[in-house]
């Protein structure tokens, strides 16, 4: 079997998939936010909670952390299957 040529299916499965069309699309709506860069500008100059917490309430950055947190999700899940796919190869 060779693991390459899956290895860059998966890789180009994952590029096109709806997730990352979605990842893409919410942080182009946050850089063309500029309010909302200038917040998380000022938050990493200053370390103030209070502007951290009005980041973290905007829709679009909302937005992001969730698919972000999908994003994670997916990673553990094939990190997952990898161990249990090198655990049976292990074993024979």
């Amino acid at each position: 079997m060779n693991y390459n040529i899956i290895y860059q299916e998966l890789l180009s499965d994952i590029k096109n998939s709806k997730l990352s069309f979605d990842i893409r699309q919410v942080l182009k709506d946050i850089y063309n936010d500029k309010e909302l860069i200038k917040l998380i500008n000022k938050y990493k100059e200053t370390g103030d909670e209070k502007l951290k917490k009005e980041i973290y309430n905007n829709e679009k950055f909302m937005r992001y952390k969730r698919l972000e947190n999908e994003t994670n999700l997916l990673i553990m899940k094939l990190n997952k299957i990898f161990k249990e796919g090198s655990d049976i190869n292990e074993n024979n």
